[in-house]
């Protein structure tokens, strides 16, 4: 269904080691139980760059958990708030006492060159979308997940102290491609939530496709993977992710040239769990809610590996 780059050094000062504390957790724990693909890609990251990696991820699981930790929109803004200050203050030098603003304070004083705007970009386009809100079209969900995990990915390139225009291009299209993909593969948890204190099932799928293809939110929620045109919708979607993938490999292969050379490639290592689960989803024919799905797919980390050396993904 669904380009050649060798490891240079980076004109990076070394980034400062998080001070041990036991009133402070690293965020590591926290990466490996939510973001398994993000903790297995830090040990391939170049080693100037492995602490802002962790703490550009650890940022990520914090506030997209904020959603289903708290019990109203009105509370989840509060959260949202407590991230926009606890940036403003980590990048003015305050960090508070928080693990992952602890590292990122780190980070920062190591002389990493981080956009503070794309931490707030994050935080806003999430907050947006409290509360299950579907998405409106495709294009919406496109304009999400560039504001989400796009940011993710400019920041990981700044990490590497890269400033590319064909670089940012492909993050731009990788970042697509995995927040669209991050939506099919929740699905199951948010139709049907489980765990103390689950609230009532939602579906967020873009409202176009829905209608396009004959499927109704609620009998997503009643019926599951027998929803009708339930499949051809999430074909749809996910042949957009695919798309992005497609584009971005050829980008990085035709435009990219020597600028994609080397530990920066590190920046676009989160296609490799994106494709992965894109194949695994074609192999279901397209069902979401497929139980194989839900496993950790053993083939992650060869495949990650496999990207990391040949710098193809």
């Amino acid at each position: 269904m669904f380009g050649k780059f060798e490891l240079t050094p980076l004109l990076l000062p070394p980034l400062h080691p998080l001070p041990p504390s036991p009133n402070t957790p690293h965020p590591r724990a926290p990466t490996r139980k939510h973001d398994y693909a993000s903790h297995l890609t830090t040990a391939l990251m170049h080693p100037l760059a492995r602490d802002a990696h962790l703490a550009i991820r650890a940022f990520n699981i914090d506030t997209a958990l904020i959603d289903d930790a708290v019990t109203s929109v009105a509370v989840g803004r509060m959260r949202m708030q407590y991230w926009r200050d606890a940036v403003d203050a980590t990048f003015s030098g305050r960090a508070p006492a928080e693990p992952v603003a602890v590292l990122l304070g780190s980070v920062l004083r190591g002389g990493a060159p981080l956009g503070k705007g794309w931490f707030r970009k994050v935080i806003g386009c999430r907050e947006q979308y409290l509360g299950a809100v579907p998405f409106a079209t495709l294009e919406d969900l496109e304009a999400y997940a560039e504001g989400t995990y796009g940011s993710l990915n400019y920041l990981s390139l700044e990490s590497f102290g890269v400033q590319s225009v064909a670089l940012d291009h492909v993050a731009s299209h990788i970042g697509k491609a995995v927040g669209i993909a991050a939506i099919l593969r929740g699905m199951p948890l948010l139709a049907f939530p489980t765990g103390a204190g689950a609230g009532a099932g939602a579906v967020v799928f873009p409202l176009d496709v829905c209608a396009q293809h004959g499927l109704r939110q609620e009998d997503v929620l009643r019926k599951g993977s027998g929803a009708e045109g339930l499949r051809d919708a999430v074909f749809a979607v996910a042949t957009r992710a695919n798309d992005h993938l497609i584009t971005a490999r050829k980008m990085l292969g035709d435009y990219a040239g020597a600028e994609g050379k080397g530990a920066p490639f590190g920046a676009f290592l989160s296609a490799v769990p994106t494709a992965l689960y894109l194949e695994r989803l074609e192999k279901v024919d397209f069902d979401p809610f497929d139980q194989s799905l839900q496993k950790r797919p053993w083939k992650l980390p060869w495949r990650a590996y496999r990207a990391y050396s040949t710098k193809k993904f």
